[in-house]
């Protein structure tokens, strides 16, 4: 409530550390009071590793920078924990022993009770938020636009997390002996979970014969779909688990013991999709994320189908080592990606002569556009994700240390020049077209000796253009064209409606040459000035942004800021 008071501030950057630590404590202390109400132990052995587990929060909380999300990886770290921690809840109480009934009825409990908070607490922030409107709008009592976020991190944070917490049961020993199952529960399973579950299953069976007849790569998007459609069908099951040994309702069995063996080959699937883009572009933290998911569902897989004992803890326990482990240590997300996106780096640098005995210089060659553009997208990586220590490598200490007082968002420029390259940013691209947007890297003086007028053609997300410009007695019409993608300039005499001259420039032209040349980005002042030559005028085209994509060969332009410069001859 105080970041927002004060909208942010580097002054309170601690407030921000404060925040991530506590939220953190949240579900750890939760799962430590659980765990010791469950075994029984007294007040000082529950104190003693409460205490323990806040001093390793006070030491996290010294290991934060001072912006938690530069460099990124803190924040993603702190991603992961709070993911391991909530995990940790679902089964600490019931580790050990045969106690999958009560597991099944504790974690039941807090799925309710989380919806129920959900529900309270959000009927409460809509009720006042009505009531603060209300006040402001009928009596004139000013409120400020703050107020409203404010008082959902009232309701979300404080409120929402009172209710929740009320609800966890009081004694969790005698859950081991519970069996009542919501009736409510079964019908959103049975008639909402697993329809969705066998559409799913049918789209990916059929994409993967495509990919077998057609011999063709898995896209990369349908990890995505893998990961969804495991997630929604293990769900269904655990919230099936109890039914399973009812003689009506034998179909469970059925249908786990046929869901996991199904999964094998859309695993499989999974893995080839995520493996052929590490293989095209090597490891970062989110294809790292993707990769431990599928490492982790191929572990939930293998054990449902070849264990005897099937038992369904093993599925909270494998999600929290997974974070755990890609949080920390030598192999965790962070060290690994580092490494992948460092080796790319030096790979580039030794094929192209840049590195040599170790120390960076200029290269003897122009860079391929295509390299030029990989090696941006890398430091745009490196500075945002792990910032400038990642390039101590090629970089000396003074270097690092003046590159780090830049602007973090203005930083890769300046690490580009430092090695040698010209900085593009990374473009977005899809399968079927491929983004643009230029921009004056530095706006530039333009001397408008020789020239008679300046028309500031103002800023256009391009549709249809007609627009009249007097020009002393004379005319000019300028039109676009948005199915050729064509600007046409018509020059009028006078107040003679014919025209004396008409110069037609399709914009697809220097759009094509800037994409050729520079892909998207800042671009230097004279890459965005076009001569456009006629016989009575003479102009020049000054662009100050032009955007659009490049589907196949056709180039698309959607948006253009220009200024025109004419002369008569």
């Amino acid at each position: 409530m105080i970041l927002v008071e004060a909208q942010g501030g580097d002054e309170f950057n601690y407030i921000e550390k404060i925040m991530v630590v506590c939220s953190l404590g949240l579900p750890l202390f939760t799962a430590l009071a659980c765990f010791a109400e469950k075994k029984g132990w007294s007040k000082q052995k529950n104190l003693l590793i409460q205490s323990a587990a806040a001093l390793l929060l006070a030491a996290y909380y010294f290991s934060l920078p001072p912006d938690i999300d530069d460099p990124l990886y803190h924040l993603q770290r702190f991603l992961l924990l709070n993911i391991a921690f909530h995990f940790v809840v679902a089964f600490l109480p019931y580790l050990g022993g045969n106690q999958v009934q009560g597991f099944w009825q504790y974690n039941k409990s807090l799925f309710l009770r989380f919806l129920t908070a959900v529900l309270y607490s959000g009927v409460l922030y809509l009720g006042l938020t009505l009531a603060m409107a209300a006040l402001d709008y009928l009596f004139g009592v000013d409120i400020d636009d703050e107020s409203y976020f404010q008082l959902w991190l009232v309701m979300a944070g404080i409120i929402n997390t009172w209710i929740f917490l009320a609800g966890i049961p009081q004694n969790l020993e005698q859950l081991n002996h519970v069996s009542d199952y919501p009736k409510g529960l079964k019908v959103f399973t049975q008639y909402v979970l697993l329809p969705l579950v066998g559409l799913y299953f049918i789209i990916l069976i059929a994409y993967e014969a495509k990919i077998i007849i057609t011999w063709t790569w898995p896209k990369g998007w349908v990890s995505h779909m893998v990961l969804w459609y495991s997630v929604v069908g293990i769900l269904s099951l655990l919230l099936l688990h109890p039914l399973r040994e009812q003689s009506e309702n034998k179909w469970i069995q059925i249908f786990s013991k046929w869901f996991f063996r199904a999964l094998i080959p859309l695993v499989a699937m999974l893995f080839l999709a995520i493996l052929a883009r590490i293989s095209d572009y090597g490891i970062t933290e989110n294809r790292y994320y993707v990769l431990a998911m599928a490492v982790g569902l191929a572990i939930v897989v293998l054990y449902f189908v070849f264990s005897k004992v099937k038992d369904i803890r093993v599925i909270p326990i494998v999600i929290c080592a997974i974070a755990l482990l890609s949080a920390y240590g030598p192999w965790s997300a962070f060290t690994v990606s580092l490494k992948s996106q460092q080796g790319r780096m030096e790979k580039f640098l030794t094929e192209n002569q840049m590195l040599v005995e170790g120390k960076l210089q200029e290269a003897p060659l122009e860079l391929p556009l295509e390299t030029e553009s990989e090696m941006s997208s890398i430091i745009s990586y490196l500075n945002e994700t792990h910032g400038m220590e990642s390039f101590s490598e090629w970089l000396s200490d003074s270097v690092i240390k003046t590159l780090d007082t830049v602007n973090r968002y203005s930083r890769p420029l300046e690490i580009a020049k430092v090695m040698g390259i010209e900085y593009m940013p990374y473009y977005r691209s899809s399968d079927s077209q491929q983004y643009f947007d230029f921009t004056p890297r530095e706006r530039e003086m333009i001397k408008l000796e020789g020239y008679d007028y300046l028309i500031d053609l103002g800023s256009y997300n391009i549709g249809a253009i007609d627009q009249k410009f007097p020009l002393g007695g004379d005319s000019m019409h300028v039109i676009y064209n948005i199915q050729t993608y064509v600007f046409k300039f018509i020059f009028i005499h006078g107040r003679d409606s014919a025209a004396f001259e008409t110069i037609e420039y399709p914009l697809t032209g220097p759009a094509g040459d800037l994409i050729k040349k520079w892909r998207t980005g800042n671009v230097p002042q004279g890459e965005l000035i076009f001569n456009i030559d006629g016989k009575k005028f003479d102009a020049k085209l000054i662009v100050k942004q032009i955007s659009g994509f490049k589907r196949k060969e056709e180039v698309i332009v959607n948006l253009l800021s220009a200024d025109i410069l004419l002369r008569q001859n």
